[in-house]
């Protein structure tokens, strides 16, 4: 189920992004492109499958570097207004350097789509849904972007995984 706020419906503020946010815990906020502001909370056995992804991250992140992110966390995939959070992603060390370089790394919302995405479908969710978010990460600059739906155990990939990144499927799906 995907609610609408009002007001504000629509914004292009970071601050009130994320005031709506605090004000709101426990709830996945989003920002479309257009600026209007979304929010859908997890399932239980989505929460378990995006934290299983994230595991996984973390763990490729221990052995090559980069940065590892959970399923709250927002990026400015653009155009406009659009903040995402993907179920699990993460970003090489050579992209938050160049990041650093020239917008900096303080920005409440860091203005890349991660290199990889992870996007899982929840019982609230289409699959052609689910695959849209994770073509919008791949075609935004993600390396790698996957979509899942644990009751059929299909997956649709974008891309080619970095090296190294070898996921279990069929952990993330039956976590």
């Amino acid at each position: 189920m995907v609610i609408t706020l009002k007001p504000p419906a629509v914004n292009e503020s970071d601050d009130t992004l994320l005031r709506i946010s605090c004000d709101n815990p426990g709830y996945r906020v989003e920002r479309d492109e257009d600026g209007t502001i979304t929010m859908s909370p997890t399932h239980t056995e989505g929460g378990a499958k995006s934290g299983e992804a994230y595991y996984q991250l973390r763990l490729y992140m221990n052995r090559v570097g980069g940065k590892a992110f959970d399923s709250n966390t927002g990026f400015a995939v653009g155009p406009g207004a659009a903040v995402r959070s993907p179920d699990a992603s993460w970003v090489s060390q050579a992209r938050i350097d160049e990041l650093a370089a020239t917008v900096g790394t303080k920005k409440k919302f860091w203005p890349i789509s991660p290199d990889v995405a992870i996007e899982i479908k929840s019982d609230s969710d289409d699959f052609d849904d689910t695959i849209t978010h994770a073509e919008h990460f791949y075609q935004r600059g993600s390396t790698y972007s996957v979509a899942i739906d644990p009751d059929t155990r299909e997956r649709r990939e974008f891309g080619t995984p970095p090296p190294g990144l070898d996921l279990d499927f069929d952990a993330i799906i039956d976590a």
